[in-house]
């Protein structure tokens, strides 16, 4: 009897793409605040995620609202990266803070925790 091989599953990344960056304060020739800009430094495809009650309870405890969660794989850039906290995400020109990053034990995914902020200008 021939035994089959088990083809590996591998994950489906088809809910989107989200940009990660930073915000930055815009300034007129004054250097008075005139707005803020999103300046993206990559680009993730990923899958939405369910939010689950110890997520929620983790970001009630960082003064946040979690508003979107979502599964990517792990870029090389982002091992790294040690201010992850610090980013924003633009979703469907939405912007999002990043209130946490977490990843897998085997380090292939990541998953980011989002409070919306506003729509991008």
């Amino acid at each position: 009897m021939q035994r089959r091989i088990q083809k590996p599953v591998h994950e489906v990344f088809n809910d989107g793409f989200l940009e990660y960056g930073k915000v930055t304060v815009q300034r007129n020739d004054a250097r008075k605040k005139i707005g803020d800009a999103f300046v993206p430094e990559g680009k993730l495809a990923y899958q939405l995620m369910n939010a689950r009650e110890e997520d929620i309870q983790l970001a009630g405890a960082m003064n946040s609202r979690l508003d979107m969660k979502v599964k990517t794989r792990f870029p090389p850039s982002f091992k790294t990266n040690r201010k992850k906290s610090s980013m924003s995400c633009k979703v469907h020109e939405i912007i999002y803070d990043v209130i946490d990053v977490d990843w897998d034990k085997s380090r292939s995914y990541l998953f980011f925790y989002l409070q919306e902020v506003g729509e991008a200008q």
